[in-house]
Parts: C-alpha cells; structure tokens; sequence
C-alpha cells in the first residue's frame, strides 16, 4: 500500500488565511455587503475611513460581536430610529 505523505502546512499561507481585512457592511439592495476600506487615524471609538466608500453609503452599525456575526449578502431591515434611553430616577 502506498500512502501520501502529510504535507506540511505553509506558513505563509496560513497567516494570509488568518489575515484580517478592514472593512465595513453596507446596506445595498436590502442585503449586508462588505465592501474593504482603508482606514486613517483610529480612536478609542472612532476610525477614520479614508477610502472605500460612496457618498451616500448606508454602513451597518452595532456592536463589535453583532458585527462579527453578519454574513455578506444577508437580508438585512433598515431601522434608523433613535433608541429610547430609560429616564433616570
């Protein structure tokens, strides 16, 4: 019998794989779709895009572990509503 040896696995290629892009979901059509930005100067809340994006492009907003989950190309509901804060007693 004869058996393939393990290959072994590229670094490089396996950093690429890891390897983030930078990028923001836009509203288009109804759907999620990531488009890859460049960013500039990035505070404690605040980034910087510097390229990327269109005048007029809707970004989805949420926490970082919302974010995380969507998928490119879900359907996604528009929902531009001030949230409603709790008055304070």
């Amino acid at each position: 019998m004869v058996q393939a040896a393990a290959k072994k696995p590229d670094p490089v290629a396996e950093k690429a794989k890891k390897e983030e892009i930078q990028g923001v979901f836009v509203v288009s059509g109804g759907k999620a779709v990531f488009k890859k930005v460049e960013t500039g100067i990035t505070g404690a809340t605040d980034i910087e895009v510097v390229s990327g994006l269109a005048d007029g492009d809707q970004i989805i907003t949420g926490t970082y572990q919302v974010i995380r989950t969507i998928l490119n190309e879900a359907q996604v509901k528009v929902d531009n509503k001030t949230p409603v804060v709790a008055a304070k007693s």
